[in-house]
């Protein structure tokens, strides 16, 4: 549900009005150019409706489709504020916070980034990869913990993917 990933997003920044977000993924599913059933136009609306700056980058698409999709094109390296990322392509799993300067708050939707890269930032996970069931997660820099990045709630959100 996309609404739900902006949810988490504005949970996480304190509200949504002024930031930079990078949408990371247009296709509905990792190496599929198809944007027909994808939830990216969802997460692009609901962030531009409560004043964030939506912007998307996807592997497949250039930036002149991305645009002829409506979408605003954002590069990896680029400066943001923060990250949904919305389709599960291998590039996306190795990013960490050094490939967004500025990046403040990351809300996976896919259940792809590397909790290790992302220790410093506060993280959202909904889902889980496939064949591990669904979970929502959060994760917060120095929580009290046994461990820095470990999940720290809990909650069942099947139907809370952004896509």
């Amino acid at each position: 549900m996309p609404a739900r990933a902006v949810q988490l997003l504005a949970e996480l920044t304190g509200g949504l009005p002024g930031l930079r977000v990078a949408v990371l993924g247009a296709a509905y599913r990792s190496g599929v150019k198809e944007t027909a059933f994808s939830g990216v136009f969802a997460v692009v609306s609901e962030l531009a409706r409560r004043g964030a700056r939506p912007m998307v980058h996807d592997p497949l698409y250039a930036e002149a489709e991305l645009r002829g999709l409506r979408l605003e094109p954002y590069r990896i390296g680029e400066p943001c504020d923060a990250v949904i990322v919305q389709t599960d392509h291998p590039e996306y799993k190795i990013l960490a916070p050094a490939d967004l300067p500025g990046v403040r708050a990351l809300v996976d939707g896919r259940a792809v980034t590397d909790p290790g890269r992302w220790s410093d930032i506060p993280r959202r996970v909904i889902g889980m990869p496939a064949g591990n069931g669904s979970q929502h997660r959060t994760y917060r820099p120095g929580a009290d913990g046994p461990a820095a990045g470990q999940a720290l709630a809990h909650e069942d959100n099947r139907a809370d993917h952004p896509a």
